[in-house]
């Protein structure tokens, strides 16, 4: 019995060390926000990350609405299912405090953030003039996709800076 007491408490301590995938999705390094948190954000996020993956960065990217919807539409899925990307588990989420605080950018996709006291000018990027995904998917995917490699590229010659 000690053996396993002495076994568990070892792993408990070891374990306790590492970083939880949960507090490393806490820690967003953009949060993209748009309307309802479930077309504009949601593809800039699933993007930057695919984009960032193959890049071999550790930029992660979340995406928020202000008003989020309960789903994420069809189009939306079907579309980013055809780049290779599965957002099938993913759910629109309100923009929190937290959510900006712990962003190094946050990212407004034609939309007005609340009110906040952790939004500073320096963090606070604004895409106003996309065009409208319920215009046509592909246009405005591929305006936003252009976006993101440009926010990309900012932000590696940035940390290369450091």
């Amino acid at each position: 019995m000690s053996k396993h007491l002495g076994l568990i408490l070892t792993l408990i301590v070891t374990t306790a060390s590492l970083p939880c995938a949960a507090e490393s999705k806490l820690q967003p390094t953009v949060v993209f926000v748009c309307e309802h948190g479930n077309a504009k954000s949601t593809i800039a996020a699933a993007h930057f990350n695919r984009i960032a993956e193959a890049k071999g960065l550790p930029d992660p990217a979340i995406s928020r609405g202000i008003n989020p919807d309960p789903e994420i539409p069809d189009n939306i899925r079907v579309g980013l299912l055809a780049d290779g990307i599965d957002v099938s588990g993913w759910k629109p989420t309100q923009i929190s405090e937290a959510d900006i605080r712990s962003a190094e950018r946050v990212v407004t996709l034609a939309c007005e953030m609340p009110k906040s006291k952790s939004v500073s000018r320096d963090k606070l990027i604004d895409w106003a003039n996309l065009p409208a995904v319920s215009d046509g998917y592909t246009e405005a995917r591929a305006e936003i996709v252009r976006r993101v490699e440009e926010l990309l590229k900012t932000l590696s010659n940035m940390k290369a800076q450091r």
